[in-house]
């Protein structure tokens, strides 16, 4: 079967801009830092390269799930993603999660987690790339965000990059 390239709507064109826009910010926030900073672990907090690999795992994560919406009725997060960390346990809550990752990654270079940072948005905006205005109003059940639209999906990744890309500039100026 032929699939061509479906083309794009303003909307779409416009979301893969603020993508873009809000990770180049973050970008340019981590570039304040030296390479033993970005090592370095921050009081009470993840170093910039944990901070780095978060973002690039959630962004998977998320993006998995939108793909999830697009595919599936109304599907629940926590229920269609749990098989993939057997590990876990107890109820879903997000620090807890996001520490429980953080530990699944620390272990990752600073160069394998910037290589990931790139990929993941490479791959979230090619995947981008295929949606029509009909799958932005898919819907499921986000875990943190509860009743979400895959439109919502790709503004919760704006959001988060948005989010970190304050937190490090705050950091740089010597803030908490």
């Amino acid at each position: 079967m032929y699939n061509a390239r479906m083309p794009q709507t303003p909307e779409l064109e416009g979301l893969k801009r603020k993508l873009q826009l809000e990770r180049d910010k973050l970008l340019t926030a981590v570039r304040a830092f030296s390479t033993p900073e970005l090592l370095q672990p921050y009081p009470n907090g993840w170093s910039v390269k944990e901070l780095l690999a978060h973002v690039a795992n959630a962004e998977a994560l998320n993006v998995k799930f939108a793909r999830l919406m697009i595919e599936t009725e109304r599907p629940i997060q926590i229920h269609a993603m749990a098989s993939d960390y057997p590990d876990y346990v107890g109820e879903f809550e997000l620090h807890r999660f996001n520490a429980y990752m953080t530990e699944k990654l620390r272990a990752k270079s600073l160069d394998a987690v910037l290589r990931e940072l790139h990929a993941t948005r490479a791959a979230t905006l090619a995947w981008l790339e295929t949606l029509t205005a009909e799958d932005l109003e898919r819907r499921g059940q986000h875990a943190a965000w509860g009743e979400q639209s895959v439109r919502g999906m790709i503004k919760i990744l704006m959001l988060h990059d948005k989010t970190h890309a304050q937190e490090l500039a705050q950091r740089a100026r010597g803030g908490n």
